[in-house]
């Protein structure tokens, strides 16, 4: 699916409601705020109509926009499940992923459950706690087959579907790590899969049918993986698990960037407060807008990294809609 040429705002998802900024030269200025009420957790921009944007929260469901943030209106009815933890805008819908760990599909105006997923990481639980149920952390799709879907269980390893979300299958072979954060289905090398973990960073060449740990040495716990239109893969990692950005020196978070498809690692900045939540590409498609942890937004070019907004709440994700 090409990405659209109006795909001009940045839309951020925080721990307190949604930002739509705007370019203005090197700066990004802040147009509107609205959902201030709600933690959301995920966001996902539709790829074929970036007006139509939908927000997933961390206790009432889901909101979802038409006409790029000017109104937004809740879910009716909302997905079975209200915790959400990740959306995927795709074919004209919507899919959520769930705490518990599941994945429901809007469909004729109500929504059902793509089972597998829930049926393949049933036994999982979340860390620390075994009394907290693991999450679908993550969804994406395959850009050169879009009924190739990835699903990443918050702890439960990886699920595969290859018929547009109507079976799936464990894919978990080489994986040492089942903490799935985030998912990159690369477009501009068909087949590579990367995945954040909370213990290593993995790739697969056979799509996701084998994983080799591509950890950089010095960050251990990742947070995000993203890619730019040339094919350079950035990947966000910190030192430690969040219960330790509580020290003075924060997440020591770090923005890797490889250009051998995550073969070696170049250090592009470290010693972030917060940790690298998500990244979405600039505008221009040439580098990164990065979202941390303490309320930053950071943009990755060839001019090096700059904090362009500071003062959010917590970024849980950033994405570029009209």
């Amino acid at each position: 699916m090409s990405e659209l040429n109006n795909k001009k705002a940045l839309h951020v998802a925080t721990f307190s409601g949604w930002y739509r900024f705007e370019q203005d030269g090197k700066e990004w200025k802040k147009t509107k705020r609205d959902l201030t009420y709600w933690t959301l957790t995920c966001l996902s921009v539709d790829p074929e109509d970036p007006k139509t944007i939908y927000a997933g929260t961390e206790h009432s469901g889901l909101f979802y926009t038409k006409d790029a943030g000017a109104h937004w209106h809740r879910a009716n009815p909302n997905p079975p499940k209200m915790m959400l933890f990740s959306t995927l805008a795709l074919n004209g819908g919507v899919m959520v992923g769930t705490i518990p760990s599941a994945v429901y599909r809007s469909k004729n105006g109500g929504w059902e459950e793509l089972e597998g997923v829930r049926i393949h990481s049933a036994g999982a639980n979340f860390p620390p706690s075994p009394e907290l149920q693991s999450r679908a952390r993550y969804l994406t799709y395959d850009p050169a087959s879009p009924d190739r879907l990835y699903a990443g269980i918050e702890v439960g390893g990886m699920v595969i579907s290859d018929d547009g979300g109507q079976s799936w299958q464990s894919a978990n072979e080489g994986l040492t790590d089942m903490d799935i954060h985030e998912i990159l289905a690369s477009e501009q090398h068909p087949g590579m899969v990367f995945l954040a973990c909370g213990e290593a960073s993995f790739r697969s060449f056979d799509r996701g049918a084998h994983w080799k740990d591509v950890s950089p040495k010095s960050h251990d716990y990742g947070t995000s993986v993203a890619e730019d239109k040339n094919g350079v893969i950035y990947l966000g990692c910190a030192k430690g698990r969040p219960n330790l950005w509580i020290r003075e020196e924060g997440a020591i978070a770090a923005i890797f960037c490889s250009r051998d498809k995550g073969a070696t690692w170049e250090k592009i900045v470290d010693g972030l407060n917060g940790g690298v939540m998500h990244m979405c590409r600039t505008p221009e498609g040439s580098g990164m807008v990065a979202g941390t942890s303490d309320g930053a937004l950071l943009t990755i070019d060839d001019s090096g990294v700059r904090e362009v907004v500071s003062g959010l709440p917590f970024v849980t994700a950033v994405e570029l809609g009209a």
